[in-house]
């Protein structure tokens, strides 16, 4: 028994035990209420709501969940696509502009919130909803770019793409209704939704 249990240790190598310390870490991390982010999620859920019936939209809950899901690992899995050291880098620079760049735009909006028209308030909410799900989105994607860069396990690069690419999808789409209902706000047309 106590062979048995020397062999199996003996076949975990120092970087298992990292990575597994590592992953720990983050996980207790990311426990913390404080930084809990399942609220932004929940109520961007609600953003994809059919205005007339009030139900959420299997339309936009395809369009923006399902099928970026759906393409990331159609590439990673049958086009054998994988992120390279390069590439992670560029997409680290990348989604740091679009934080930036989103952050700012949410504090724009956060000054606008109050306006009298309610129509144009609830849609200003829904479009501030969608910027930090973005800005989550792409400070996901930093940290996997990260990973990509410094981890050679291909279990974790193949992984790490297949989120990224999800995640840059998902980011996309939010950043066109965001673009769209911007436009509409400003226009002031109330059909923004």
């Amino acid at each position: 028994m106590i062979d048995n249990i020397t062999v199996t240790l003996s076949r975990i190598s120092g970087e298992h035990i990292v990575t597994a310390l590592t992953i720990a870490c983050i996980f207790v991390m990311l426990l913390n209420r404080k930084i809990n982010v399942a609220t932004v999620f929940l109520e961007q859920l609600k953003v994809f709501r059919n205005n007339k019936t009030k139900k959420i939209s299997l339309w936009d809950i395809i369009s923006f969940i399902l099928c970026p899901i759906f393409l990331s690992l159609i590439m990673v899995g049958w086009h054998a696509f994988y992120i390279n050291r390069e590439l992670a880098q560029i997409l680290t620079t990348a989604f740091s502009l679009i934080f930036t760049l989103l952050l700012a735009f949410e504090t724009i909006l956060v000054s606008k919130k109050n306006s009298p028209n309610d129509i144009e308030r609830e849609v200003i909410n829904q479009t501030f909803i969608s910027a930090v799900s973005a800005s989550i989105f792409a400070l996901v994607g930093i940290v996997l770019s990260i990973i990509i860069m410094f981890v050679a396990n291909s279990l974790v690069v193949k992984v790490s793409t297949a989120l990224i690419l999800a995640l840059s999808f998902m980011t996309i789409m939010l950043l066109l209704m965001i673009i769209k209902r911007t436009f509409k706000i400003f226009m002031g047309d109330d059909s923004s939704k």
